[in-house]
């Protein structure tokens, strides 16, 4: 980030793009927050089907962060991009103790519905999910990763057994890990 940059002047948004895929959208993209002196904290991207999907959490001065706001709708349309933009904070984590569900089994419309709802009525936090599906055994078959935070004060080990009887109730196999880094 612009070493003249303050904690105290540090502005946050979200920036999110989907359009067709072609070879430079990444570099295009990023080569607008470099120009405009905004520091990208954050950022996804995926290709669905045909389609490049890209989300980054930027910060920047007040200045850098509206000359992004008035340059990125131009180059949206140049690159056939839509866009969409959002002022917010700064993420501060719940739990800096963060938990990695992975889950798998027969694929089945409503899996993930049911699964991030008992995580939401036991306020339990999303941080991040990835899904996706494959052919096993001639079988549809579907593997998820949810990384969590988890309230202060939960009880990890409640928790877990009752989400894995959830789990095993549709059908899925589930594991809890903390995630550490060493």
């Amino acid at each position: 980030m612009n070493q003249a940059i303050s904690n105290l002047t540090t502005q946050h948004l979200v920036l999110t793009t989907i359009g067709k895929n072609k070879t430079g959208l990444v570099s295009e993209l990023t080569g607008l927050v470099t120009e405009c002196q905004c520091n990208i904290i954050d950022s996804k991207m995926a290709i669905f089907g045909s389609e490049f999907t890209m989300i980054m959490l930027l910060a920047g001065d007040g200045p850098a962060l509206s000359q992004l706001e008035m340059k990125l709708p131009q180059l949206a349309v140049k690159l056939d991009l839509l866009s969409m933009m959002k002022r917010t904070s700064s993420h501060t984590g719940l739990n800096p103790e963060q938990y990695l569900i992975q889950i798998e089994g027969p694929d089945q419309a409503g899996t993930i519905k049911t699964l991030t709802s008992f995580l939401a009525s036991n306020d339990i936090d999303v941080v991040s999910l990835r899904s996706g599906t494959s052919v096993e055994n001639n079988q549809e078959w579907q593997q998820a990763e949810i990384t969590i935070e988890l309230p202060m004060g939960s009880n990890i080990d409640n928790l877990g057994k009752e989400f894995e009887r959830l789990c095993h109730s549709i059908k899925m196999k589930c594991t809890f890990n903390l995630i550490t880094i060493e």
